[in-house]
């Protein structure tokens, strides 16, 4: 059985996890959206690091798509013209003219990816991922968003996710 149920499901933890850092926030934000959750505490730097993701994928300037299979999804992110005050725009399920870079993998390899469970080279090597492109954009943007790894199992904690969680987790121990 796929991690995601549908590309519903995926955008709503994938898509909106990318959303995070796509314009400066505050930890009033995180309160706002996760203080209610019984797995809220406050870290400390999260905000800094979200906000440090967004400010280096906004200086990347990448207009890139991530393809999805099983469930089929489309999730680009455009940092080339970035709105007064943002980092970046997402757009979930359509896609953008001229990419600096397409991405095209599953689901269960997204979801692994995020969580930091995966040798990229190897991937690449295997053709879990399959990338198109500036592969100078495609490597800036993985050194941009390496910082989100750790955020990933937090995140999924925060929005109720403990399925996905138990899965990142049961990956790592293999």
């Amino acid at each position: 059985m796929p991690v995601f149920q549908d590309a519903e499901h995926f955008y709503r933890v994938v898509g909106e996890f990318m959303k995070i850092p796509s314009r400066p926030r505050t930890i009033q934000e995180l309160r706002q959206w996760w203080g209610h959750s019984p797995a809220y505490y406050e870290n400390g730097d999260e905000v800094d690091q979200m906000n440090q993701i967004g400010e280096k994928i906004r200086k990347s300037r990448i207009a890139i798509e991530f393809e999805i299979t099983q469930p089929n999804a489309l999730i680009c992110i455009d940092a080339r013209q970035p709105k007064k005050g943002g980092n970046y725009t997402v757009y979930l399920g359509e896609s953008i003219k001229s990419l600096d870079v397409s991405v095209k993998t599953t689901g269960d390899i997204a979801h692994q990816f995020w969580g930091g469970n995966v040798n990229v080279p190897l991937a690449l090597m295997t053709g879990k991922i399959k990338v198109n492109g500036s592969k100078k954009k495609a490597l800036q943007m993985l050194q941009s968003i390496m910082p989100a790894f750790a955020l990933y199992p937090r995140y999924l904690e925060l929005i109720g996710e403990q399925r996905l969680l138990s899965l990142l987790f049961s990956s790592r121990k293999r």
